[in-house]
Formats: structure tokens, C-alpha cells, sequence
């Protein structure tokens, strides 16, 4: 998906027109839709416009579930610190400019034709550049609702409720984002961004004693390919599941990738955090399950692990490199094993 607009009239002026866009064609205005919408007016992606173009000629129209998988198919490859700060500050200028508004038209009686003019005044003016973007981005949607003061307060006042909802909707959506979906711990960008925040602490309180454990399930390719995938998801959520339960406090727990989890433990030093990595793998061994369509029970589950303790100064690649070397020689030695990095 191409650039974001960087300038605040240009932002601006792509907000007005995709809401615009919303009301013409008598959409809701959700993250999805909105979303989908943004992407369309932004034009950077012909693919995404041919496919909505032909969905909104189709007898079917727009349909959730549609939109849905265009959403994730198209939208979702985005950068996340992008979209989280695109999503941020449209919702705090509409729900400023709500509030706003309500303001010029709850405390006096004033015409329809008054309530257009202040919309007029606020959407010219140059003294408060957010109002002026947001009453630019809605003045579509808002002089459709006008037909005497009453009804347009209560518009407002619902429609302010409405982005309140909205706003817990995507605070939700984001820690939802950092979740695994199959595990229920961390994912990578949730271990990413929770060890550069547990770096730059460290950093400013000048004092390390922080440790990383990377976990990788031995031979798990077999367990695939020997009960199905069934099994081997069963094996990811049973190991993460005793990862989670073993740690605690500040710890943090995360699946790094495919078969492969990773414990943050702040402070514990490089010993404690080898015996205790020691006993993630002990734990890991007496794992057992049975094969979902016989029943039949499957057991000799391990893991070679390494461990590494943080370095003052250390970048998050560097830290990470030295971790998965440890890793990487508890593999060669044989697997089913501890090391601690140099």
C-alpha cells in the first residue's frame, strides 16, 4: 500500500472525500468500512479500486463479510505504527469537533440556516486547524441531518456516543493485534515492541539485569507430518500454555515464530534465568496428548533452548543474534538442552 498524505490539508482533504464516499453510498461508518473506503479515495492500490468498483455494480453490493476479507487482504498489510496513528488522530479531531459543535447548537435557538453558517465559519476557519479538517471531512454528512435544531443535537450527541465506541473498539482491536491467534500469548510485533520498550527502560535507568529465552520445539516438522496439523497446533497451545503459566510479574511470553517461543524475564540474572529455562524444558518433556481422530496417545515432546542476558548498550538485533546462537548449539549438541550465551 502506498505513502499517507503528509501534509494536514491533503490528510484533510482525503478525510473529507472518504467520508463523502461513506454517505453516498449509505455505509456505516466502522473501521472496516472506513478503512476500506480511505484506501479507495487514497488511490494507491488499482487492484483494491477495480475490486470495489465491480462489488458496488454487483447486484450483491457492499456485504460485510466481502469488505471483510478485502480489509485484511488489502488494509491489514499496512504498517501497524502507521495505522494505529492514522486511526489515533482522525478519532480525536471527530470526536473534538462533535463536542464542538454540540456546543454551538445545544445552548442556543438558532435556524437551520444559523447551524449551516457556523458549519461554513468553522470549516474556513484558520485559527483552529483540526476543527477546520473535521467540519471539512463531515460537512457532507452533517447538512443532510439538518432540518431543525432539536433532531441535529441529538444527531450529534448520538453520533459522539457512536465514535466514544469507536474509539474502545480500536483500542481493543490493537491489543488484539498483538496477540497469536492460535496460542493466545504475544506475536512477533507484540515481543518486538515489548522488548525495545524494556530496552530503552533499561537504558534509562542505566542498569541491566534483563534476560531472553528462545524456546524451539525439537523436531516439529515430524509431528506434522507424523499426526497432522491438528496435533502439532495442539503441541503449540500446550507449550504455551505451560510458558505462560510458569512466568509472571514483568515476564513476558511470546510465540517468535513457526515452533518457536520467547520469554522476557527483567530482573533475574543470567544464572537464575538458565535454571529457569532449565525447568521450561522439564516441563516441556512430560508434555502428553492424544491424537484427535484415534485417541491415541503421543508423547516425547522437547525443546532446545537458549538463553542470553542483556548487555548495556546492546542493540535488540544484537541481543537477539546472541540469544539464537545459544539456541542454534543446544540444537547442534543434540537438542533437548539448555545453553546459556556467551
Amino acid at each position: 500500500m502506498g505513502a499517507y498524505p503528509k501534509s494536514q490539508e491533503k490528510a484533510g482533504e482525503i478525510f473529507r472525500l472518504t467520508v463523502a464516499f461513506l454517505a453516498k453510498h449509505e455505509l456505516i461508518i466502522n473501521p472496516v468500512n472506513f478503512s476500506i473506503a480511505y484506501h479507495y479515495v487514497l488511490g494507491e492500490d488499482p487492484a483494491l479500486n477495480a475490486r470495489l468498483d465491480e462489488l458496488l455494480k454487483s447486484d450483491k453490493g457492499w456485504q460485510e463479510e466481502t469488505v471483510g476479507k478485502l480489509f485484511r487482504h488489502y488494509v491489514c498489510n499496512c504498517d501497524e505504527a502507521v495505522l494505529r496513528d492514522l486511526r489515533e488522530e482522525l478519532m480525536d479531531i471527530v470526536a473534538h469537533t462533535l463536542g464542538t459543535m454540540i456546543d454551538l447548537t445545544g445552548k442556543t435557538s438558532i435556524t437551520n440556516e444559523k447551524i449551516k453558517t457556523h458549519i461554513d465559519t468553522l470549516a474556513e476557519s484558520n485559527r483552529i486547524e483540526s476543527v477546520m479538517q473535521a467540519v471539512s471531512s463531515i460537512i457532507s454528512e452533517t447538512r443532510s441531518l439538518v432540518t431543525e435544531t432539536n433532531q441535529f443535537e441529538t444527531q450529534l450527541l448520538n453520533s459522539t456516543d457512536e465514535v466514544e465506541k469507536l474509539k474502545e473498539e480500536l483500542s481493543y482491536a490493537r491489543q488484539e493485534a498483538m496477540l497469536d491467534p492460535l496460542t493466545g500469548v504475544m506475536n512477533r510485533r507484540g515481543f518486538d515492541q515489548t522488548l525495545a520498550s524494556m530496552i530503552s527502560e533499561i537504558d534509562q535507568q542505566h542498569t541491566a539485569n534483563f534476560c531472553l529465552v528462545l524456546i524451539d520445539i525439537d523436531k516439529f516438522k515430524e509431528v506434522n507430518d507424523n499426526h497432522g496439523h491438528l496435533l502439532g497446533d495442539k503441541v503449540l497451545r500446550a507449550v504455551a500454555e505451560l510458558l505462560n503459566r510458569h512466568t509472571k510479574g514483568k515476564d513476558a511470553c511470546a510465540r517468535f515464530g513457526g515452533d518457536e517461543f520467547a520469554i522476557l524475564l527483567p530482573d533475574i540474572g543470567s544464572n537464575n534465568a538458565r535454571n529457569l529455562a532449565e525447568h521450561f524444558r522439564t516441563v516441556i518433556e512430560k508434555i502428553v496428548l492424544k491424537r484427535p481422530n484415534t485417541g491415541s496417545v503421543v508423547g516425547g515432546i522437547s525443546a532446545s533452548i537458549g538463553v542470553a542476558a542483556f548487555r548495556m548498550g546492546e542493540s535488540c538485533e544484537d541481543f537477539l543474534n546472541r540469544c539464537d546462537q545459544a539456541l542454534y548449539r543446544s540444537k547442534s549438541l543434540g537438542r533437548n538442552r539448555v545453553t546459556l550465551a556467551d
